[in-house]
């Protein structure tokens, strides 16, 4: 898409919902503020900027909320991510993409080699990740933080599901993160998680030196429609989190992530290995 961003992208996005919450058409909302039919689908794919004038006669039409509106006008400026119906969690700048991007995501495609990707994570697990990571989340943040993390994973239920395909590095099995009952309780929902249709959990082995030079996290977004909506690509760090839709750059992502998809134990195999590894904790805990 010549000419679009993750923000142009996001807004048409909350644009389109917006308008569809509302039950109207792009032609309706259109005709109601000046605007021919294409300017609308434009704008909703995130092709074409929205000027400041046309953006406040738009969400006036669809009667959003101030708070959803504050939150859009910011991100037609381009200068921060809106917040959208993420507002209530708090959710740093930098996540805030990421989260909207997943609510239209039809697959993704992700990478842990430290820990349980976040789609797949315990409320436990989750806890103990956000209070270990003071550096990133204050205290006052964890709840809301937390239930964020829960209420994207309705993404993986409901009529029409995200498919989610998870490589996980063996040492990210055995990492202690809360107690040793949060890791087992963690384990056994990636074991009950790999059993469902639309979920693909895969184990690279510790033994394996394939993937040395791979050593951060990422995840890929595909959409239904890559010719509206190509793939994009997130990784984070200590400092926070980044978007990339550059299409060469999510080329060679994706690349990287076909590479490790065929080193990692098969989906079967890693079942396996995760059941193991739960094996082995809990033996732990009852002679501990």
């Amino acid at each position: 898409m010549t000419g679009s961003s993750p923000q142009l992208r996001r807004l048409g996005a909350e644009l389109r919902r917006l308008r569809e919450a509302a039950g109207l058409t792009q032609t309706q909302v259109g005709d109601a503020i000046g605007r021919r039919h294409t300017t609308m689908v434009n704008w909703e794919h995130g092709n074409t900027k929205i000027s400041e004038t046309d953006l406040v006669r738009l969400l006036a039409e669809l009667r959003a909320p101030a708070e959803v509106r504050k939150g859009l006008e910011q991100l037609r400026a381009e200068s921060r991510h809106g917040a959208g119906q993420w507002a209530v969690y708090g959710l740093p700048e930098w996540l805030r993409p990421l989260v909207s991007f997943e609510e239209d995501a039809s697959e993704i495609r992700t990478f842990e080699p430290v820990l349980v990707p976040g789609l797949l994570q315990t409320e436990d697990y989750a806890r103990a990740i956000h209070d270990a990571g003071r550096h990133k989340v204050a205290p006052e943040f964890v709840d809301r933080w937390v239930q964020a993390r829960m209420q994207r994973q309705q993404r993986l239920t409901g009529p029409n599901p995200l498919h989610l395909h998870a490589i996980i590095a063996e040492a990210t099995l055995r990492l202690a993160v809360g107690s040793p009952e949060v890791l087992a309780d963690q384990l056994d929902h990636l074991l009950d998680q790999s059993k469902s249709a639309n979920i693909t959990i895969q184990v690279l082995t510790a033994t394996h030196d394939g993937y040395g030079g791979i050593a951060t996290n990422f995840t890929l977004l595909h959409f239904a429609n890559p010719e509206i909506d190509p793939p994009m690509c997130y990784f984070d760090g200590p400092l926070g989190g980044h978007m990339i839709s550059d299409a060469g750059d999510v080329a060679t992502m994706d690349g990287m992530f076909g590479d490790l998809r065929r080193m990692a134990l098969a989906p079967g195999e890693s079942r396996e290995m995760l059941a193991r590894v739960l094996h082995e904790l809990r033996e732990e805990n009852d002679h501990g």
